[in-house]
C-alpha cells in the first residue's frame, strides 16, 4: 500500500508541478500579442513572426495542460448520470470508461511519437515566410500524453481503491486544491 500512495503522491506532485508552470506560459503569450497589437495598429508595423508564435504558445499550453486539468477533475463528465451515483457508483463508472481513455491516449501518444521523431529527423519548419522550426512544438504531445497516461493510472487506481473500501483511501491534494468533487 506504501508503493500505491508514494505513486500517487509522485504523479499528483509531478503534474501539479508541471500544471503550475504551464500555466505561466500565458504570460509570454499575453507580451507577445500586446506588442503585435501596438506594433500593427498605432505603428502600422505588424511582425511575421508574432501571430505564428503566439499559436504556438497557446498550442503548447492546451496540450501540456490536459494532465492537470485530469488531475484537478477539470474534465466534462455527463452529471446526468454520473452525478447521481454514489461515491462508488461513480468509481466504478470512472472504471468502465477507463479503457477508452488509455486506448485513446496510447494511440495518441504512439502516432505523435511517430511524427515527433520524424519532425526532428528532417527538422520540420513551417510552410511561411518565416519558417520557424516545428519540431520543438510537435515534441510537446507525446511529452503530454505520458504525462496524462499516469494520471489516469493514478485515476484508475484511486476508482479501483474506492470500490474496495467504499471511500477515497487517497484523495487527490494539489497545492491547496483538493478533490471536493467526490
Amino acid at each position: 500500500m506504501k508503493a500505491i500512495e508514494k505513486f500517487l503522491r509522485v504523479t499528483d506532485w509531478i503534474n501539479g508541478k508541471f500544471g503550475w508552470f504551464v500555466a505561466f506560459i500565458m504570460v509570454p503569450l499575453t507580451m507577445i500579442m500586446i506588442y503585435e497589437i501596438v506594433m500593427r495598429y498605432f505603428f502600422n508595423m505588424p511582425s511575421i513572426w508574432a501571430y505564428e508564435t503566439s499559436l504556438f504558445i497557446y498550442g503548447g499550453y492546451i496540450v501540456l495542460g490536459g494532465a492537470y486539468t485530469h488531475l484537478a477533475n477539470g474534465h466534462v463528465n455527463v452529471d446526468v448520470i454520473w452525478g447521481r451515483l454514489s461515491l462508488r457508483g461513480r468509481a466504478i463508472l470512472d472504471i468502465c470508461t477507463a479503457g477508452f481513455v488509455f486506448l485513446y491516449l496510447c494511440v495518441l501518444f504512439w502516432m505523435s511519437l511517430e511524427v515527433t521523431i520524424k519532425a526532428w529527423q528532417i527538422k520540420e519548419t513551417t510552410m511561411t515566410y518565416w519558417a520557424p522550426a516545428y519540431y520543438p512544438l510537435r515534441s510537446t504531445v507525446p511529452i503530454a500524453c505520458l504525462l496524462f497516461i499516469l494520471q489516469a493510472l493514478a485515476k484508475l487506481v484511486r476508482d479501483i481503491l474506492t470500490v474496495i473500501h467504499g471511500k477515497e483511501v487517497f484523495p487527490t491534494e494539489i497545492s491547496g486544491l483538493s478533490n471536493a468533487k467526490n
